[in-house]
């Protein structure tokens, strides 16, 4: 399987996903700047979403440069991660039209929920074919990553659900704060080796 061609297509469908979440921010009539007011609350929510994108994005980015196997296993574990992803700009919009509602903050956390669920797989499944073709120094390597770590053991999941239910009991606006710190963390634990590996490209 060429893989070039998936990244490509995993691109493409990130920018449509870009795009349609920076459409849902409408133009105002008004020419006055109070007219983005009500806009605010998506304003805020499609920062988070922008922000989650891009750290998304540049890890996957990173573990698809690194694997030397593209399989059949690795592409389907590849297109859940898309699948979820795809999800972010409808929950983006719904909490931008109510940010504090528990509909759409439960919405969003089960959005997150899928997509770790997803990224969790694709990791999984990219090591293991490395290491079954013998490539263990790129497994390794994967493995190590802070997303991959986050990803796969039980007790990030409970801090997690746990933190999100709280929140979404108490004060549901706080589960964004809760998965923008998680983000924060993905995006600032990059591989020590992300930024040449990216260079060479």
């Amino acid at each position: 399987m060429n893989k070039s061609r998936v990244e490509a297509f995993n691109d493409a469908v990130i920018a449509i996903i870009l795009t349609i979440m920076v459409l849902e921010f409408k133009t105002p009539n008004s020419l006055q700047l109070s007219a983005l007011t009500p806009q605010f609350p998506y304003l805020i929510s499609y920062a988070i979403g922008y922000l989650f994108i891009g750290t998304a994005w540049y890890n996957h980015h990173f573990i698809f440069s690194k694997t030397k196997v593209l399989s059949k296993r690795i592409y389907w574990a590849n297109n859940f991660w898309l699948f979820a992803t795809s999800f972010i700009p409808v929950a983006t919009s719904w909490v931008g039209k109510g940010i504090n509602a528990r509909g759409p903050e439960t919405f969003y956390s089960l959005v997150y929920l899928l997509w770790f669920l997803s990224y969790s797989i694709l990791s999984r499944t990219i090591v293991s074919e490395n290491y079954r073709h013998g490539h263990q120094d790129v497994a390794l390597n994967i493995k190590n990553t802070t997303v991959h770590q986050l990803t796969i053991h039980w007790y990030s999941w409970l801090i997690l659900v746990i933190a999100m239910i709280l929140s979404i009991i108490f004060l549901p606006a706080l589960q964004m704060a809760v998965i923008t710190v998680q983000i924060l963390i993905n995006a600032v634990n990059t591989p020590k080796d992300a930024d040449s590996l990216f260079e060479s490209n």
